[in-house]
């Protein structure tokens, strides 16, 4: 086995392995290599604005066993806000993953990478941050899916813990007839263009001038150019004021957002909220929409790393 910094001429099968090792993670489409290429750019381009969200100093380590991508990582160092509401540098590792029962693979890699961010005196390292995906890997607010469950047993054993999540809830093949409330409110529609086949969708709730809903809902290829995004629409956004929550407006918003994007040929709809909001949680389960996903988003301290041994 031998650990070989990224390079260009890496391209093919690293992306080769990438969409082998996504291929159960729910909305994970096959890539192409210029889109991987792109989004491991800064590896091979040098250092971007930090400051600006980006990621500085960016790096990846691939394993290799017999010319075959066993094990991946691209790290680099981002910003995060620290206990005392200040801005400090941390490590990020934007990907990470290795083939399932490889684990020494998996753990040579993870080390070189740590090793790696380490040297520039950062003292926390986040994995799989929302702020640092991928934009081709699982829809908005993802973390690190549960169907890599192999890397997420790796970063735990090495004393990486859970601190944030979001559950992903999908809607297929979704038949849908909105239920008014009872509340007297005009709805306008919105279209905007974005990176997918058909158009983004937000509908806002209004009584008189004063918005008080609005559900925004977004293309699946904005995320993927792959032909099976494109039937999928991903609600981002599901949010009513305060005096009026519990009155059937945010069901009656929902399900008039996906019965107007169904009119323009949407077939899936899909959701997700935070691991901890178990209103909205009980809310999408009894809605119509299936669990599919737990995503989690991991951080280490490095002042507290446990020693473990295999």
């Amino acid at each position: 086995m031998e650990i070989v910094q990224y390079t260009p001429d890496l391209q093919a099968p690293v992306t080769q392995f990438y969409n082998h090792l996504t291929v159960n993670v729910p909305h994970c489409y096959p890539v192409k290599e210029g889109e991987f290429a792109a989004a491991v750019c800064g590896v091979t381009n040098g250092k971007s604005d930090k400051d600006e969200g980006g990621v500085d100093s960016e790096a990846a380590f691939v394993a290799m066993m017999k010319g075959t991508v066993q094990a991946f990582i691209h790290v680099g160092i981002g910003q995060a806000w620290d206990h005392e509401e200040k801005k400090e540098d941390v490590g990020v590792i934007r990907f990470f993953g290795y083939e399932r029962g490889a684990r020494h693979v998996g753990q040579a890699v993870l080390e070189e990478a740590e090793t790696y961010l380490k040297a520039h005196n950062i003292s926390r390292i986040l994995a799989f941050s929302q702020d640092y995906r991928y934009r081709f890997y699982h829809f908005a607010h993802s973390y690190l899916s549960d169907a890599l469950d192999q890397v997420q047993a790796l970063l735990g054993f090495n004393g990486y813990r859970r601190c944030e999540g979001e559950v992903f809830l999908d809607w297929e093949d979704y038949i849908v007839t909105p239920i008014p409330s009872g509340l007297s409110v005009e709805l306008s529609v919105e279209w905007e263009d974005g990176r997918g086949k058909r158009p983004n969708c937000t509908v806002r709730a209004y009584q008189g001038d004063e918005q008080v809903g609005i559900c925004e809902s977004v293309c699946g290829g904005e995320f993927s150019s792959h032909p099976d995004a494109q039937d999928w629409l991903h609600t981002v956004w599901l949010g009513i004021e305060g005096d009026f929550q519990g009155q059937g407006l945010g069901r009656y918003l929902l399900q008039y957002t996906l019965q107007e994007m169904k009119k323009i040929g949407y077939r899936h709809a899909a959701i997700s909220t935070a691991w901890d909001n178990h209103r909205a949680f009980l809310f999408y389960s009894n809605c119509g929409y299936w669990t599919v996903d737990w995503t989690y988003g991991f951080v280490k301290d490095l002042s507290e790393a446990p020693t473990q041994k295999w």
